[in-house]
């Protein structure tokens, strides 16, 4: 499958100043990064993680779940369709701090790329399921697409590469900035 792109609009640690906030000079570094097995018992610590991560850049708590969903529905597409339920293989997620104006960012955010070996998918393919069907399963894509501010898949080399990006609302005070 040659490159593809789709674009919708184990180490943690987070640096800190002598208040507890993220180091504003570390708001454009990675602040977590994670290698796990394609294991669907492990989505529970990437979720935790993500959640408590999600806090220490400044989501308020609401935001803060809606991104841990959405991350967690990711990885387990990639689990279930990717790997197609393979346990063992390998995926790759990283994690940093957007910093508000650099890069073209709008606002300051929290950016997560996820990477696997599986199968690839093309893009015509990812999009959400009609909502008046009414069945179970199939609204995890709907799901990534609502809460997130940008989505965007490529496949190279082998690799798929999902890309996920929260801005913060003004309501919400970033840390270390």
């Amino acid at each position: 499958m040659g490159d593809n792109l789709w674009h919708k609009g184990s180490s943690c640690s987070a640096r800190r100043d002598n208040r507890g906030n993220v180091a504003s000079h570390e708001n454009e570094g990675f602040l977590l990064t994670l290698e796990m097995p394609s294991d669907p018992e492990l989505l529970c610590v990437v979720r935790g993680a993500v959640q408590q991560l999600a806090a220490v850049v400044g989501l308020s708590e609401e935001e803060g779940r809606s991104v841990t969903l959405a991350v967690d529905e990711a990885l387990t597409n990639v689990i279930r369709h990717a790997y197609q339920d393979r346990r063992g293989q390998p995926i790759e997620i990283s994690c940093r701090r957007l910093g508000a104006g650099a890069a073209g960012h709008p606002s300051p955010g929290l950016e997560f790329i996820l990477v696997d070996r599986g199968r690839g998918v093309a893009p015509a393919e990812l999009h959400a399921r009609p909502l008046e069907e009414l069945r179970p399963g199939g609204l995890g894509t709907h799901f990534i697409q609502e809460i997130m501010d940008e989505v965007e898949y490529a496949r190279t080399g082998g690799r798929n590469r999902l890309r996920l990006v929260k801005y913060l609302t003004e309501k919400e005070t970033p840390r270390g900035s």
